[in-house]
């Protein structure tokens, strides 16, 4: 890392930093050098202050800000041919304070609202930073608003945002008298940009560029209608129109994506497009949009332009049906998600379109749906900071559509160039969007040209006007209450035993993927594991009527035990049924026995059971072994809201409820290992004894945060390719492979292809259907703790799919935290079976570990 800060203090340096410029840094320069001072450059946003005003204490606070963010403080240079970014080691900051309080109040609010635009299109000296300003315009003693504008060259809407959380975290600690004490950026923008360029100097690029070429070939140079043609000079002026979306239109709206299995985004934008279409008459349509360009974790609060712009192509026609343009446009927005880490500025440069005197068709029409994160209110000290809507610096393209969320609810609005459009114009575009959100929500078999429809006023007679319907009329919606059918049916005439044996050896089968597995083999020899586990006891009751308890099916966790239980009667001979065995009874299902009570130390594993028999085949003698878990299909878990030492504490409560005191074994896979190292830090310091911890691939939660920017890549690479490789060997099919993913899960890609019939379900993220809530929660639990003063000694395993490189901790981040011994071991890969070469490698290694007394010494 390059970071020019230490305790949120600027650092003298015997010399500037110097780094390359991004696509987009670049693509700005040039545009600053054939356009001095062009306000479409400028990201304007404004804050309401209510509290008591205090100018000093608010430039102290900007100004520490400034000091943490290398681009803040960064000129820009051409050396040779190239744009260099010379990151400075101060730059002085202050605040502009502009006076109302003298002014009559009828007057203040136009006065500031005056004043607002022409700050929002102020321009910059791009040679001079801070290429960020902020203008304070008081109106009373305990009322201003503060007007925040940055540079493209800086930063994003993204950013400010970042900026601003931290000008109010510091102005907390300030107004006590308190030094700020934030953390460290996890990186510099500097670092990104030596990062990009050379990844695209490597040619990472080439495949995605590709897609992008392929996919706008033939592009037409779509345009929308304008008032009037554009001026031989622009003025680069920017205006916005905006309006509430009446609550039932947003609340059917949302409904209707749902129902569909689409996001908000995906729904808004087919409606867009649908409106572009009637209006406009072409048939091929390009919208644009923005994503962050911050798929890591560490990037969220680096201050720098990330955003990057997407080409979102579809084909509309007046008889497509306006669920199908949904479920075509889930698909193109899946698609350029998935291959959006080709910088705009280099696509833009390979498309060709016809010469034209506008913007054209990369430049055009943009769609952007903003959730309530962006504006959410805060608090800078005493002073309440209170988010409203902004004004336009300069309009980037033709028109710019949101949907933004707001507390009070949603807002369609439209930034214009009003060289092209007059205000009514636009007022139409956005009211006539939200007829049509409402229309589609209503009745998404509709098609485009039976859609709601009436030219703005004064349009001339062509395409718009000639697609009109005859049956477009305004829409009323009706968000009814969905009427619940129940599907219970009348009883059935009891199964013969041959059906229900047949479907139990079915369900027993896809289980453990054997065609033929002997009636008296265990589970987990046959290849099962947890998450099967909690799949096959929810299929059965689904198919049985009959609810199989995990901590039952351990008990007996073969397919003779099912049979028992369920009273059916296998070839290999009768089975009595089992009366009662619907209910849990007085048992405890957080608990699952593996071998009896002994007098040795117990052994516990956290949600860990399978590798749990091998061990006991081995090492059960005289020594009880034992699972704990707070999950069971069909059960809440109860651990939401909950931090991640409060679920362990929850985890302790359940084995001192079968061993009351120590000494202690514990053993956990991935998550729960690190579970397993929280509980152990807990039991010893309650006074307990832990004699040894045994993990699985656990990651210490912040050790991913810790590697720079090249390790976080190469992992973020192996773990595709490795989940590939399982595609291949055919231990996961493809779709699950897609599933694992946030990007495939938020595209809406799966759950188009459930509706299309391509696959019965969308997997889930973490590969079981059935406690899925409950790891991705134990999951978020996790990464927002950070596990210290853990004690040793601790047995850490290495998977195959665990990266292994130089610059990688085989500890995977406990070196330094964890007080004593950790020995770390390689495992082959696992080969589902009795034979399991990495569960024999667990067993080898751990077993003569806690048999030997080795973990005391």
């Amino acid at each position: 890392m390059n970071m020019s800060h230490q305790g949120n203090a600027a650092l003298s340096l015997p010399e500037p930093l110097e780094f390359g410029a991004t696509c987009a840094q670049a693509c700005y320069w040039r545009r600053c050098q054939r356009s001095p001072g062009d306000p479409c450059l400028n990201i304007a946003a404004r804050w309401r202050l209510e509290g008591p005003i205090q100018i000093a204490l608010m430039e102290r606070a900007w100004q520490q800000v400034v000091d943490r963010h290398e681009v803040l403080r960064t000129e820009f240079v051409e050396q040779d041919g190239q744009l260099v970014q010379r990151v400075l080691p101060h730059a002085q900051f202050r605040i502009r304070h502009v006076d109302l309080r003298g002014a009559p109040p009828p007057e203040q609010e136009a006065l500031s609202e005056r004043l607002g635009r022409e700050e929002a299109a102020a321009p910059f000296d791009p040679f001079r930073p801070p290429l960020l300003r902020i203008t304070v315009l008081q109106q009373a003693d305990d009322r201003a608003h503060m007007l925040l504008t940055t540079h493209h060259l800086a930063g994003d809407c993204w950013a400010n945002l970042t900026l601003v959380r931290e000008f109010a975290a510091i102005c907390d600690a300030l107004s006590l008298g308190a030094t700020p004490h934030l953390p460290d950026p996890p990186m510099q923008f500097g670092d990104f940009a030596s990062w990009q360029n050379a990844w695209l100097a490597a040619g990472g690029a080439a495949a995605v560029e590709q897609y992008w070429i392929k996919r706008l070939d033939g592009l037409a140079n779509f345009m929308v209608p304008t008032d009037r043609a554009p001026p031989a000079h622009p003025t680069r002026r920017g205006d916005i129109f905006g309006m509430m979306v009446p609550a039932g239109v947003a609340e059917a709206t949302l409904a209707a994506a749902r129902a569909r299995g689409a996001t908000f985004f995906a729904f808004g934008l087919a409606t867009f497009a649908a409106l572009l279409h009637r209006w406009s008459g072409h048939q091929d349509i390009l919208v644009t949009t923005q994503i962050a360009g911050r798929d890591e974790l560490e990037l969220e609060t680096v201050v720098g332009p990330f955003i990057n712009t997407l080409a979102l192509r579809m084909a509309c026609a007046p008889e497509t049906r306006f669920a199908d343009l949904l479920d075509e446009t889930l698909a193109t927005v899946g698609e350029a998600l998935e291959n959006g880490a080709l910088p705009f500025e280099k696509l833009t440069d390979r498309i060709t379109l016809p010469a034209s005197d506008r913007r054209g068709a990369l430049h055009g029409v943009n769609f952007q749906v903003l959730n309530s994160a962006f504006l959410k209110d805060t608090r800078a000290g005493a002073v309440a900071l209170r988010g409203f809507p902004s004004l336009s610096p300069g309009a980037k393209r033709d028109l710019d559509v949101y949907l933004v969320e707001r507390e009070v609810g949603w807002r369609a609005q439209c930034e214009y160039d009003p060289d092209l459009f007059d205000e009514a114009t636009v007022a139409w575009v956005v009211r006539s969007f939200v007829e049509l959100l409402a229309a589609v929500s209503a009745d998404p078999a509709r098609t485009l040209a039976d859609l709601p429809f009436t030219p703005p006023m004064g349009a001339p007679s062509g395409a718009g006007r000639r697609l009109q319907s005859a049956a477009a009329r305004p829409v009323a919606v009706d968000v009814a209450a969905v009427e619940v059918m129940d599907s219970a049916s009348p009883d059935a005439p009891a199964e013969d035993n041959s059906v229900r044996a047949e479907r139990l050896v079915q369900l027993w089968r896809a289980a453990v993927r054997c065609d033929d597995p002997p009636p008296g083999a265990s589970f987990f020899e046959l290849g099962g594991d947890s998450m099967r586990a909690a799949r096959l006891v929810a299929r059965i009751h689904d198919a049985f009527g009959q609810r199989v308890g995990l901590a039952r099916f351990f008990q007996n966790p073969t397919l003779a035990g099912l049979a028992e239980r369920l009273g059916v009667e296998l070839d290999s001979g009768p089975s009595a049924p089992v009366t009662g065995y619907g209910d849990d009874g007085d048992e405890d299902w957080r608990i699952m026995e593996v071998s009896p009570r002994g007098s040795r130390t117990p052994v516990i594993g956290v949600n860990s059971v399978e590798t749990l028999f091998a061990l006991a085949r081995d090492f059960g003698e005289d020594r009880h072994i034992f699972g704990v878990r707070l999950f069971e299909p069909g059960k809440p878990h109860g651990i939401a809201g909950k931090t991640f030492p409060e679920i362990a504490a929850d985890y302790i409560e359940v084995i001192r409820a079968v061993e009351p005191k120590g000494p202690y074994i514990l053993f956990g896979l991935c998550v729960h290992g690190v579970l397993a190292l929280e509980i152990a830090r807990q039991l010893r310091d309650a006074g307990d004894v832990v004699e040894m911890v045994c993990v699985v691939n656990a990651w210490h939660p912040t050790y991913a945060r810790r590697l720079n920017f090249l390790n976080r890549q190469l992992v973020r690479l192996n773990d595709v390719s490795w989940n590939l490789r399982r595609v291949f060997r055919r231990e996961k099919t493809f779709v699950e492979f897609l599933g694992n993913y946030r990007l495939a899960q938020a595209s809406g890609l799966l759950q188009l292809a459930v509706r299309l019939g391509l696959i019965d379900r969308a997997p889930t993220r973490t590969g079981s259907e059935f406690n899925d809530d409950f790891l991705l929660t134990l999951m978020q639990a996790r990464d927002a703790c950070e596990p210290r003063g853990v004690s040793g000694p601790v047995m850490q395993f290495l998977g195959p799919d665990t990266p292994k490189w130089p610059g990688i901790d085989r500890t995977l981040g406990w070196k330094g935290v964890v007080n004593g011994a950790i020995h770390v071991h390689d495992m082959p890969p696992a080969r589902p079976g009795p034979d399991d070469p990495g569960v024999a490698c667990i067993v080898t290694h751990f077993g003569r570990m806690i048999e030997t007394g080795a973990a005391r010494g």
